[in-house]
């Protein structure tokens, strides 16, 4: 039997109108579906929250190609209906996010490959910031959108990380950022989450980091790189390290916070209280 876990707004979109799609791509933790304009996923309950995912505790049958369809808010899958929860994933919200650059840089120093193709890594964040520093949201998502491996190319995650803490920090308006999205060289997948990350949802794993950062939490925050670790080829942690660049070059962060590690505040209010 198959048990629902939580749904993300992008699945519940998908089903909100009768329409007929197809399976997409399917692997062992996750099958894509097109159905209509939507693209969302199934994946197991190992995978963590998104906007995209219904979570559920086992997959249900099914190959690349096979017909879906959604009946009057059902969705089935080669003529059979698949239950999704109608518990609601969305993410907390974080009004400290400024907060979170110093510790996540910390955190994400010690990525051993953050590049894209050949390009050394201080060299993309030197070409990220060229561009996020004077503003220019599309220069900086086009430069990489499409580079890279996996199933969201490397460049693709970057960009959504960029999308959504663009979205969190309220640099840029929304209509800007979904149109970057939408028009974006790559493939159906990819456009599908790089069109929430542009109203700031991306996966659970990336904002509870971003929260951990935000208040210090130094244990936490490792702890939650290393889960990022596990995601894809290196999707997790190509989907932080945009999320550091838009936070540390934005112009809308306080030149105060770009560095600013929350810890070290700590350790000197400690001090002076001891």
């Amino acid at each position: 039997m198959t048990l629902s876990l939580d749904t993300g707004e992008g699945v519940r979109e998908g089903l909100k109108k009768s329409s007929a799609g197809r399976v997409i791509a399917s692997f062992r933790k996750a099958m894509y579906i097109r159905v209509g304009a939507h693209v969302f996923a199934l994946t197991i309950a190992s995978v963590p929250s998104g906007p995209l995912h219904a979570r559920m505790n086992t997959l249900p049958l099914g190959a690349v190609g096979d017909l879906v369809e959604v009946r009057e808010g059902e969705l089935r899958v080669v003529d059979r209906i698949v239950p999704v929860s109608e518990h609601l994933w969305v993410p907390a919200a974080n009004p400290d996010i400024t907060r979170a650059t110093g510790l996540l840089g910390t955190v994400l120093r010690h990525v051993p490959d953050l590049t894209l193709g050949t390009a050394p890594c201080h060299l993309l964040e030197d070409d990220l910031a060229s561009f996020l520093q004077v503003g220019d949201l599309a220069g900086a998502c086009t430069s990489v959108i499409g580079r890279g491996a996996g199933l969201t190319p490397a460049g693709d995650d970057v960009a959504a990380g960029i999308l959504t803490m663009d979205s969190m920090l309220g640099g840029h308006n929304r209509v800007m950022r979904k149109e970057i999205a939408r028009t974006a060289a790559t493939h159906e997948i990819s456009r599908a989450f790089l069109s929430w990350a542009a109203v700031g949802q991306s996966i659970e794993t990336l904002h509870t980091l971003l929260q951990a950062c935000s208040g210090g939490q130094e244990e936490a925050a490792r702890a939650l790189r290393a889960r990022l670790a596990q995601l894809g080829h290196s999707s997790g942690l190509d989907l932080a390290y945009g999320a550091l660049m838009a936070l540390r070059y934005s112009p809308t962060t306080p030149d105060s916070a770009r560095f600013f590690d929350l810890r070290h505040t700590q350790n000197a209010h400690t001090q002076t209280t001891r």
